[in-house]
């Protein structure tokens, strides 16, 4: 996702392309009802779910907002080639053995029960319904609990609740980590992450085995972002799945082999064909976060794939 200054006040004109856009916002948000796998327990009062004790390796997919867009052609791809133009924020938990991985912290959780007119940049309206915080603990899972923080780069609707998980150890690439604290950035331009300069943080270079099993592994995707990161988990009974953060955003620039214009002279063509190499070799399937299809469709927490 590209970042954008915030704009100022709407005429009633884009209020109503805002108001449609809601609408499609909604359909797509209502069709996402969570599905509860074989083994998830009942539905507990929220808040008070234990932790889960683990034996395999487990992920949570979250609702982390909605982005209402109707400019696909920033991604080079016309409206008639794109089955829903909106993208859904998703953030994902690992359970392992050995700890908790929080991958990206999407929108930011003051953003609920506002009105959208309210949280527009750059054309990308924000909508957010349910907390980080409040899913997170109806399965048991407090911020003092992650173990390990990794964000697959630092746009705004990807780090919007990093602060709340700055006691944990941030898995950063450098590259990303000097865009983010890069000197004389805008000021507000990292409220949402400003506490991870304070975090205990370990740098990563290439292929990075979070637990040491091969289980987890944080993949350098850079091209969106100097040091955008994928993340590969292998799962007993799903197999293996790359959670594609921006390396895609709409499964149409997967299956018609479009990306945004500025990205054709960064690194994101080796990326993706890295990532597809890696696909086939493992025959795992690939998860792209900001895909309304890909939400719909999904487990949510408090359900989970294993």
């Amino acid at each position: 996702m590209r970042k954008h200054g915030r704009q100022g006040p709407k005429s009633r004109k884009a209020h109503s392309r805002v108001g449609a856009w809601l609408a499609i916002a909604i359909v797509a948000v209502i069709g996402a009802v969570p599905v509860s796998p074989s083994g998830a327990q009942n539905a507990r009062p929220r808040g008070f779910a234990p932790l889960p004790v683990v034996t395999s390796v487990r992920v949570y997919v979250l609702d982390c907002g909605t982005l209402i867009y109707n400019r696909p052609e920033d991604y080079g791809l016309s409206r008639e080639e794109v089955a829903n133009s909106n993208m859904s924020v998703s953030c994902f938990l690992v359970m392992h053995p050995k700890g908790l991985l929080l991958f990206d912290t999407g929108l930011s959780d003051r953003l609920v029960g506002r009105p959208i007119y309210e949280n527009i940049i750059g054309g990308y309206a924000q909508l957010k319904l349910n907390t980080l915080r409040g899913q997170l603990a109806d399965i048991g899972v407090t911020p003092d609990k992650i173990t390990y923080l990794a964000l697959s780069h630092s746009h705004y609707d990807h780090v919007g609740n990093a602060n709340d998980y700055a006691g944990a150890t941030w898995l950063a690439r450098r590259a990303e980590y000097d865009v983010m604290f890069r000197p004389g950035a805008p000021a507000g331009a990292g409220r949402d992450y400003s506490a991870l300069a304070q975090s205990p943080t370990k740098f990563i270079e290439g292929d990075y085995d979070v637990f040491g099993d091969g289980s987890v592994v944080l993949k350098p995707t850079p091209g969106h972002t100097p040091g955008h990161q994928s993340l590969y988990v292998r799962l007993a009974n799903t197999g293996g799945v790359v959670i594609a953060g921006d390396l895609y955003h709409y499964p149409e620039e997967r299956t018609l082999g479009r990306m945004p214009a500025r990205e054709k002279t960064t690194e994101t063509p080796a990326s993706r064909a890295a990532i597809e190499k890696f696909l086939q070799q493992t025959h795992s399937q690939l998860w792209i976060g900001h895909s309304i299809a890909f939400f719909r469709d999904a487990r949510k927490a408090p359900a989970w794939y294993d």
